[in-house]
């Protein structure tokens, strides 16, 4: 699978950057990973099962994926990213 980057650019999915977000958004959140392995498992296993049938998906769509899931399971996680993206993201 192929993402789309904000800018257009195209780079092959890589799932263990999902992973490695998930974690950092969790520490930023003031959890360790190992508090909340079950729920970054299950948000991620979620995401990989909505893209796995997509041949390009666009950087903004896994976002998303990402928050609705974080919103449903852990929602100060989910402030933490959006936090994050605030703080860092819109420069």
């Amino acid at each position: 699978m192929k993402v789309v980057k904000k800018r257009g650019s195209i780079e092959s999915y890589q799932p263990t950057k999902i992973r490695k977000s998930l974690e950092k958004a969790t520490i930023d959140a003031g959890y360790s990973v190992e508090e909340k392995k079950n729920i970054l498992d299950k948000v991620y296993s979620n995401i990989n099962k909505k893209l796995e049938e997509k041949k390009e998906v666009k950087s903004d769509t896994i976002r998303v994926c990402l928050l609705t899931e974080l919103d449903k399971c852990e929602p100060y996680i989910a402030k933490s990213w959006r936090s994050f993206e605030n703080k860092y993201k819109s420069r």
